[in-house]
């Protein structure tokens, strides 16, 4: 029966002793506060009579109460097993129990760390008795031994088929547990043994069955009961021929009645309870056993009810108590100790592999487990956990490489590092020991045997029990177990939180109540290699999971090659679609192209022909002309939407957004179709309200050629009705949201075609006008544009009712302070000054035509076919302007601006104008331009309007009587046949008008229509003397009167401008009238 405090109670034979027993009991069960002493865990039952102590025995027994037993904290099972230090059980236990229990004592287990310090306690009256001394041992001491309970056979064990001779004159290596025998008998008896000292009996065992040591010395009981409980490999047993020798418990030989007292009560022992004890600890016993009903407390049954499943975790890599057999189930001496377990208590146990130490030990903190199996004892995991008693004590071995100069001992490893599990029972005791040794904390022992395979550590140390089979598995042939060392064993037991009491209760009763006979068949059960070996699987697994990793990885890259092949096969039949659509777009963009420019080229060819032959008959067909120059300039407007979508889609046309005023765009480009609308007999009316004359950052080009786009589609499909054109802009913070709708009575489009519009050479079906009137371009450009301003354009439109689009943009106003850079006043009267322009191009039309457009507006032309040539000539004259190709072969236009650059600045020559020509109608182009020198760049055909703007933009380092000139001269001149008296006449008939201009303008300041129609009177007479200030004076006037709403102070401001021209104008006509002879002005 089990009993904690080793007391029973009897049946009294005298009253008084009756009495003072039971309150000597009563008093004794009161357990001192604070004591930290293990527990007796005695097994035996008394079943013999109790001995009668006499008088003077009782009153000791009466002073005394307690039986303080001392024992030594080492294991020496199957004598003295205290595991994790919490109980202390085993054969001297069981027999100390039933002294106790025959004496009505308590036993107190005092623990010491060595038999010296045992005895020097035992000396001082600290305790009363010694168990598990031998003879030897009391003599040396000086100590009363007791009656033998137990015999000290003496056996000598070795490897079996080691081929280790024994015997008085042969040469061996003899490990021994430290004090069994002295070394002077062992001399006697094996004068040449090199004796090994070892501190426990596990491992002097393990280095014998290691191969450190040839033979182990000790007694038969307990070597046999550890070799039974161990991972060891096979061994032989041979008598020792040396005296055997009883083990009792030792006293002082003064310790008065107690002597005698414990040697009455081991003599009224059976010889049947004896042997039932012997049996008990010996591991050839039987297995019969049943086992006795547990006992517990109201608090523990409440726990067992209220928790009736206990989660588990384990090491599923701590061979032997865990680990995953080939079926993947967890298997293990830890696992049927819970079996057995749960047998005893009813608990159902849930066991999972929990990972690493530290992971399960998280896990037990969080509550996501109660208990951890197989843990090792350690003080470190003592302070946050509670252990159960161990049910497995091994020793502990150095794990090592397998090479020759593998460390055999923990002194070899200072200055190298070892590898220990974190919260390991070593890490301070090497700490202490060993300081040089450099640590290496691992999560668990595969980890630690890791680390020393890939060198991260030199060796580290594990219990031998563990060590062999995770080699064996993992290791084979590469690490080694190098040698045992003289440490404490491991214990391994059941760990859970610190305030599981009832839980830890339950599991150190149910451990308790396990016989040894029924621990010793489940260590011989998981002692034998071949069980814990590794089966095919376990063995192969690495290689076999490595073969299907190198085939699924080939099977990936054979699927990803497959698939990149047959992408490449998509993409070349894509390829080739599109390469086939390209060329069929291309084949069909040149027919388109071929179709479109063959029109209107057949009819400028056809015109000029016929002009031609007129022309030699003598008749100006002016009709022929004026069609020829329309069919001319509607294909070069064609090439230059071609070129716009070119561009667009290229990604290569770039805005260039200026400060302009939104109303004067609008109407500047509504002003130039007026007379295009008058002559189809339509009325143009433009609206605008709202924000309309704020200055916004807007590409005024760009802009411009999207509305003269849609007013000229309007105006081409509407044969009756107006076309309005309206205008509202909105200010909304630092930006204008603005509205842009042109609306037209036409013909409309059908609600079919509107998705179709806006493509390249998609016209509507519907058209009544000539096929060849539009190419289809115009609106996707104008789209295109729109969206890049960061605009949309939308397009609605009813069939037979009209046409109206749409456009919305959101422009920046530019930022406060800037100001719009004004034209020069100087620039005007450049209109009049007669410039010398060199003209390079190696194209003798080109050259010519340039020529004579300069001889028509007054100015002189130099030609040259190369840039070399004009070079020369540039440096020998006086050049004003350079007009140059830019493609020539030779020296290119390029070339040649930056050669007379380079000479301007080395001779300090005042700069000329220099303006590229070329066809190449790109921006890119005329950036290049910039970048070489030149101040311009225009592109072919190039009109007399453009040219005009280009000249007038130089400006003459000396001032000239020609250059204060605010009207052609000689124009007029020319105009009247170059008779003198009709040219003085027409040069005071222009005076006279002037000055009636003059004074009608002030009468008529405040009447805007008025003002309107004097300006576009004053205007045509302006262009016939060529006077471009009066004539840019009045189209702004003009454009002032026709905007809405009216602004008061712009028209004030246009009417003074209007009125200093017409004064400058005045104050020319009068001084030429007066002073200038008539054949100064002969061209």
């Amino acid at each position: 029966m089990t009993s904690l405090a080793a007391t029973c109670s009897y049946k009294p034979r005298r009253l008084v002793l009756t009495r003072v027993l039971l309150l000597a009991l009563l008093c004794g069960l009161v357990p001192a506060p604070g004591q930290a002493a293990p527990t007796l865990h005695s097994r035996a039952t008394l079943d013999s009579p109790r001995p009668e102590p006499d008088g003077a025995e009782l009153r000791w027994l009466w002073e005394r109460r307690q039986l303080r037993l001392g024992v030594i904290e080492r294991d020496n099972p199957p004598f003295d097993i205290l595991g994790t230090g919490q109980v202390f059980e085993g054969l001297t236990a069981d027999y100390a129990g039933l002294i106790a229990d025959q004496l009505h004592l308590q036993v107190e287990v005092h623990a010491y760390a060595s038999f010296a310090e045992a005895v020097a306690a035992l000396r001082k009256g600290a305790i009363d008795l010694l168990g598990s001394v031998s003879a030897q041992q009391a003599l040396e001491a000086g100590l009363h031994l007791s009656r033998a309970y137990a015999e000290d056979r003496p056996l000598l064990i070795t490897q079996e088929e080691g081929g280790t001779r024994i015997g008085r004159g042969d040469e061996f290596r003899l490990a021994m547990v430290e004090g069994y025998r002295s070394p002077e008998q062992l001399r006697e008896q094996f004068p040449l043994a090199r004796l090994q000292l070892h501190p426990s009996r596990f491992s002097a065992l393990a280095a014998v069955s290691l191969g450190h040591a040839d033979v182990f010395l000790g007694n038969a009981l307990g070597s046999r009961y550890v070799l039974g409980r161990s991972q060891l490999a096979a061994v032989e047993e041979i008598d020792a021929a040396l005296p055997s020798q009883g083990i009792g418990f030792a006293m002082l030989e003064d310790g008065g009645p107690l002597p005698r007292l414990v040697n009455a009560a081991l003599a009224s022992l059976s010889e049947r309870q004896k042997a039932r004890i012997g049996e008990r600890w010996s591991p050839l016993a039987g297995t019969g056993h049943k086992p006795e009903p547990m006992q517990f407390s109201a608090a523990e049954q409440r726990w067992l009810r209220n928790n009736p499943t206990v989660t588990v975790l384990v090491d599923e890599q701590l061979l032997p108590l865990s680990f995953r057999d080939g079926k993947g189930q967890l298997r293990g001496l830890s696992l049927d100790i819970l079996q057995l377990i749960a047998r005893r208590t009813g608990l159902q146990f849930e066991v999972r592999a929990g990972g690493s130490v530290e992971r399960m030990i998280a896990q037990l903190h969080q509550g996501k487990a109660q208990v951890i199996a197989g843990l090792p004892h350690s003080p470190l995991r003592e302070q946050q956990l509670v252990f159960s008693r161990a049910y497995l004590s091994a020793s502990r071995v150095l794990v090592s490489r397998d090479e020759a100069q593998a460390p055999t001992s923990l002194e070899q490893l200072q200055g190298r590092t070892l590898a220990l599990v974190n919260g390991s029972a070593l890490a301070e005791l090497v700490r202490q020991r060993y300081p040089q040794i450099r640590q290496l904390p691992v999560a668990g022992p595969v980890a630690a045997l890791k680390a020393v395979a890939r060198g991260e550590a030199a060796a580290t140390v594990l219990s031998l029990d563990a060590a062999r089979p995770l080699i064996a598995r993992w290791y084979p042939g590469r690490l080694q177990v190098s040698a045992s060392l003289a440490l404490p064993p491991a214990h391994f037991a059941l760990a859970s939180n610190r305030g599981a009491t009832e839980l830890q209760s339950i599991l150190n009763k149910a451990l308790l109540s396990l016989t040894p006979r029924e621990t010793d068949v489940l260590m011989r059960r998981w002692r034998n290699p071949l069980i814990v070996a590794d089966g095919d699987w376990q063995r192969y697994r690495q290689r076999i999971l490595l073969g299907f990793a190198v085939v699924l990885a080939l099977l990936l890259l054979a699927s990803l090659w497959i698939r990149y092949l047959r992408r490449l096969q998509v993409e070349l039949r894509r390829t080739k679609a599109e390469a086939d659509a390209a060329n069929q777009a291309k084949t069909q963009f040149l027919t388109t192209m071929s179709h479109e420019i063959r029109t209107p080229l057949h009819a400028v060819l056809g015109m000029l022909e016929l002009a031609q032959r007129k022309a030699e008959q003598g008749v100006l067909d002016r009709l022929a002309i004026e069609v020829a120059a329309d069919a001319a300039g509607g294909l070069l407007e064609l090439i230059g939407d071609v070129l716009d979508i070119t561009r667009i889609e290229a990604g290569q046309l770039q805005l260039a957004p200026q400060r302009v005023r939104l109303r004067e765009q609008v109407a500047r480009v509504v002003q130039l179709f007026e007379q295009q609308a008058r002559s189809k007999g339509l009325a143009l009316r433009l609206e605008a309200e709202g924000a309309v004359d704020a200055e916004v950052m807007l590409d005024p080009v760009r802009f411009k050629q999207v509305l003269a786009n849609l007013l000229s589609n309007a105006i081409k499909f509407t044969p009756q009705g107006q076309v309005r054109v309206s205008l509202h802009a909105q200010a909304v913070g630092e930006r204008l949201a603005v509205e842009l709708q042109v609306e037209d009575t036409g013909i409309g489009i059908a609600e079919a075609e509107l998705a179709g519009l806006g493509q390249p050479f998609r016209q509507a079906s519907n058209q009544r006008q000539s096929p060849r009137c539009s190419t289809g371009l115009g609106l996707g450009i104008s789209r295109s544009l729109c969206e890049m301003m960061g605009g949309r354009m939308a397009l609605h439109s009813v069939l037979g009712q009209g046409t109206r689009v749409e456009i919305l943009l959101d422009l920046a106003r530019p930022p406060a302070g800037h100001q719009g850079q004004a034209l020069p006043a100087a620039q005007v009267a450049t209109a009049g000054v007669r410039l010398r322009v060199l003209v390079v191009d190696d194209y003798p039309p080109n050259r010519l035509l340039l020529a004579q457009q300069l001889e028509y507006l007054g100015h002189q032309a130099r030609v040259a076919e190369d840039g070399a040539q004009a070079l020369r000539l540039w440096l020998k004259e006086h050049i004003d302007v350079v007009i140059s190709d830019c493609n020539m072969p030779r020296l290119n236009g390029h070339a040649l601006a930056r050669a007379i650059r380079l000479h301007e600045r080395r001779n300090r020559r005042p700069a000329c104008r220099l303006i590229g020509l070329t066809a190449n109608a790109l921006e890119s182009e005329r950036q290049r331009c910039l970048a070489v020198g030149m101040d311009d760049c225009l592109f072919k055909p190039l009109g007399l309007d453009e040219l005009v703007r280009a000249l007038a933009l130089y400006q003459p380092e000396t001032t000239s009587q020609d250059a204060m000139q605010l009207l052609d001269l000689r124009h007029l001149l020319r105009l009247v046949g170059s008779d003198q008296a009709a040219f003085k006449a027409l040069l005071a008939d222009l005076r006279s008008s002037n000055q009636q201009d003059l004074r009608r303008l002030e009468a008529l300041v405040n009447d805007p229509p008025a003002l309107a129609q004097l300006a576009h009177r004053i205007k045509g007479g302006a262009r016939i003397a060529r006077a471009e200030s009066v004539i840019r004076a009045c189209q702004q006037v003009e454009l002032t009167c026709e905007s809405r709403p009216l602004e008061a102070s712009h028209l004030r401001r246009d009417v003074q401008a209007l009125r200093v021209a017409l004064q400058r104008l005045e104050t020319q006509l009068a001084e030429r009238v007066a002073t200038d002879p008539p054949d100064s002005y002969h061209p």
